[in-house]
Order: structure tokens, then C-alpha cells, then sequence
């Protein structure tokens, strides 16, 4: 899904900031909840699901997506998040999991790291492999004492010093699960696992790069005094960190649109 071609892309000393432009709301919005969809449930995962229990694809669908609306937003923050890095770092030919499948109950945060994606060049462990975590937060209503900035910027902390470690170790257990699962597919799943292993057994093989990610999704409406608050930018040893600050017009329609089509596809 291309992403970056509806916003203007600018740079301040903090910031990365990129804004959507008023004329392609409609654009960026139509393109959301068959992706959205993806990141909850497979197309076979779901048809099976109908199958099994001769169901329609809207009450399955209705199932597994959030109705609390920290949650709606939380995961749509997320998610855009994993597909504007994605686009991002597309030369990295970059991969990752769709964590929301793997939520355990539809208004329930999605545990650990909020998006963890990762880049090994031929298959072949080098100092160019990539690991790349964000963490997303949204402010798309007004709340005079909720910054997402530094809130994202706190998350983006706790992944470098512990939480992205966690992240792996979770996720290769999620690999292996699913491995048992898709059992006409287990190239696929014991080359991911391999490739978890190699960032969570770094001591083995070559250093990699790692790039921690802040990103805060924030109405156009509230955009200018929350990047005019003041922040203090980490400074762990080690701790590569990326601030992004994205303005969009009417953010909270945006995700009601999306949840409210995504079971009438």
C-alpha cells in the first residue's frame, strides 16, 4: 500500500513530520480497510472460519475488531505505522508480522513493541541486517494532559533498553506456534525463526543495525501546539532514535471510517 505519495514531507531539528494533504483524505481512506483487514485476519484464516462454522463474513469480521475507542485508535496507529515504515524502508526489502492477528481478545493492546520490522540482505546474516521497532501513539481528540510525543518517545525508550528483547522472544515463540498451524508451510516459518534468532543471538554472528522509532499520529487540529511542547530527546548509549510527527484532518473519522467498512468488504 503506498502510503507517502498523500502526505508533504518536510524536517525540523526533532522532528520528521509528514502531513496529509486535505485534498487526499479521501484518497489515503479508501485504500485502508481491505489493508486493515489483512492486519486482523488472513482471507483463509477468515473463509475458514466462515466454513467451519457457517457463518458470513461480517459477524466474523465484527469478532475480532476492537469497539473500545482507546483501542480503536490505538491499534489504528499501529497498524498505519506498519505500513508507512514499511513503504520507509522498502529498498530494505523490509518484513514483519501482523502482530493484530495474535491479539488476545479484540480490546486488548497487542502486546510488547508496537511494530517490529526487520531486513536480512540474501538470506545471509551481515552487519547490514536491520531491526527496526516504533512505537505508535495517537491524539485525535483534545486532552489538554496527553502529549503523544512524549509518550511515544518514553515507549521508543523502553524498547531500546528492554522491551524490542521481549519483542523477539515473543514473536519466535508466535512463529513456532504458527509453524504447527501451516504445517504445507514450514520453509517459511523456520526461516523466520532463524531470522529472530539471529537479532536475539546477536553474539554469534555480526553486529546489526538497530533504528528506534517515536511516531505520534495527531489531528491537524491540535498538530501545532503539540509539536510546540517541549521534549527532552533520550540519551541511552546506543539509542538511535527517530521522532515523526504526523498531521492528519479529522483523524478520529478517519478511523471510524475504516473500522465501519473493514466487515463490509
Amino acid at each position: 500500500m503506498e502510503i507517502l505519495k498523500h502526505f508533504i514531507h518536510t524536517r525540523e531539528k526533532k522532528f520528521i513530520i509528514f502531513s496529509l494533504k486535505d485534498d487526499e483524505w479521501n484518497n489515503l481512506c479508501s485504500k485502508l480497510p481491505e489493508k486493515y483487514k489483512s492486519c486482523f485476519i488472513s482471507d483463509k484464516d477468515l473463509e475458514k472460519r466462515i466454513k467451519t462454522f457457517s457463518s458470513t463474513k461480517e459477524k466474523e469480521l465484527c469478532e475480532i475488531l476492537p469497539t473500545k475507542g482507546n483501542i480503536k485508535s490505538g491499534d489504528f496507529g499501529e497498524i498505519l505505522a506498519y505500513f508507512l515504515f514499511k513503504e520507509l524502508y522498502k529498498k530494505k526489502n523490509i518484513s514483519g508480522p501482523k502482530k493484530w492477528r495474535w491479539k488476545e481478545a479484540p480490546n486488548t493492546a497487542a502486546p510488547y513493541s508496537d511494530v517490529v520490522l526487520f531486513s536480512i540482505k540474501n538470506g545471509k546474516y551481515s552487519k547490514d541486517d536491520l531491526l527496526i521497532s516504533v512505537e505508535s501513539k495517537m491524539k485525535a481528540t483534545r486532552k489538554a494532559d496527553y502529549s503523544p510525543i512524549k509518550n511515544a518517545i518514553a515507549g521508543a525508550k523502553k524498547d531500546h533498553v528492554y522491551r524490542l528483547a521481549n519483542s523477539l522472544t515473543w514473536l519466535r515463540e508466535k512463529y513456532k506456534r504458527e509453524s504447527l498451524k501451516r504445517i504445507k508451510e514450514p520453509k517459511t516459518f523456520i526461516q523466520l525463526v532463524n531470522n529472530i534468532n539471529r537479532f536475539i543471538q546477536s553474539e554469534k554472528h555480526e553486529k546489526y543495525i538497530k533504528q528506534v522509532n517515536a511516531i505520534a499520529f495527531v489531528d491537524k487540529t491540535l498538530f501545532c501546539e503539540e509539536k510546540a511542547k517541549s521534549i527532552t530527546i533520550p540519551t541511552e548509549v546506543g539509542m538511535n532514535l527517530k521522532i515523526y510527527l504526523v498531521g492528519i484532518k479529522n483523524l478520529k473519522g478517519m478511523y471510524e471510517n475504516t473500522y465501519s467498512k473493514i466487515p463490509k468488504l
